[in-house]
């Protein structure tokens, strides 16, 4: 197991006393995070229908070993995910569905893999940030937890990190702005070289003609059709997830053939289509209001006026 430590900032120095209310909220939100984030590295996805997976409630089964006085201080110990599930997490096992094949995924607690979110958040580019919305909701959760009358919370013990992760309510709004930012699925078509294959997983791999690699998710597959295909240039259609910053995260794939002569159009990254407002008012001048509508009106009222005119008059 994994020692980590979560203080709440600025509360009586020499004495424990926290309100049970704030206690409650910042295990609650923390618990939530490293759950949606570890499913989100694993699995694609925080939230999915049906019954949470038994090595999940096993990875989130964190013990409370200590709490001290001096801004409450909470000591725990998680499990890593090898010592969760040796089979699924063990070396040359399953790793993260985003990144590149590294064996020491396993190493990590779900409170590490939440944690490193939190930081790229704060600290990294935004096109590094790898979440989907519901994920994002629960990171500005976990920030407003300190807004219960703490300067912060502090998470310690992360892997790979030597100084304590601060996050602050503040950083609430600026998360929220991520989360609102994030494009939402969209249907696509992409063609590629299916170069992974997973026997134990719904996952797939595509690597686009520039060289950049496309996770899917399938979750009904013919394993053995599919390993014929290796190597093989391949197109999927499916909805398309995106980062926060609008660049391809994964496929939900729906379909995979392959490819033909006129599907080398689909061999880009699909980009994700902004939200467009469908009505943007602007101020009344000679181009818009009652003057673009009727042409120049020979009265001295104004076009508010002459609207309410109408409307009393219909």
């Amino acid at each position: 197991m994994n020692k980590h430590k979560l203080t709440l900032l600025g509360g009586l120095p020499d004495e424990l006393r926290i309100s049970a209310t704030v206690l409650h909220e910042a295990v609650g939100a923390l618990l939530e995070g490293a759950r949606m984030a570890t499913r989100f590295a694993v699995e694609g996805e925080s939230v999915r229908k049906g019954p949470r997976p038994a090595w999940l409630d096993s990875a989130c089964d964190f013990e409370v070993t200590g709490l001290s006085a001096g801004s409450a201080i909470i000591a725990m110990e998680a499990h890593t995910l090898r010592e969760v599930d040796q089979t699924r997490f063990g070396v040359g096992a399953q790793q993260s569905l985003f990144g590149e094949p590294d064996d020491r995924f396993g190493e990590q607690t779900a409170i590490d893999i939440f944690g490193q979110l939190l930081a790229t958040i704060l600290e990294g580019e935004r096109d590094d940030v790898v979440a989907d919305r519901a994920l994002l909701d629960s990171c500005a959760r976990f920030a407003r937890v300190s807004g219960g009358g703490y300067d912060g919370i502090s998470l310690e013990g992360l892997r790979g990190r030597t100084a304590p992760l601060v996050i602050r309510s503040s950083d609430a709004p600026r998360i929220e702005l991520l989360r609102d930012e994030t494009p939402r699925p969209q249907a696509a078509r992409v063609a590629g070289t299916l170069d992974t294959v997973s026997a134990s997983r719904s996952d797939v791999v595509l690597t686009l003609k520039d060289g950049t690699r496309v996770p899917g998710r399938m979750e009904e597959h013919n394993l053995e059709a599919l390993r014929s295909l290796l190597g093989k240039e391949v197109v999927v259609s499916g909805m398309a997830h995106y980062r926060p910053s609008g660049r391809l995260l994964l496929v939900d794939v729906e379909a995979l053939d392959v490819a033909r002569a006129e599907d080398r159009v689909f061999q880009k990254a699909p980009v994700a289509r902004k939200q467009k407002v469908v009505i943007e008012p602007t101020g009344a001048s000679d181009t818009s209001g009652v003057s673009a509508f009727f042409g120049t009106w020979p009265g001295e009222e104004t076009d508010a006026e002459l609207l309410e005119a109408l409307r009393a008059i219909g």
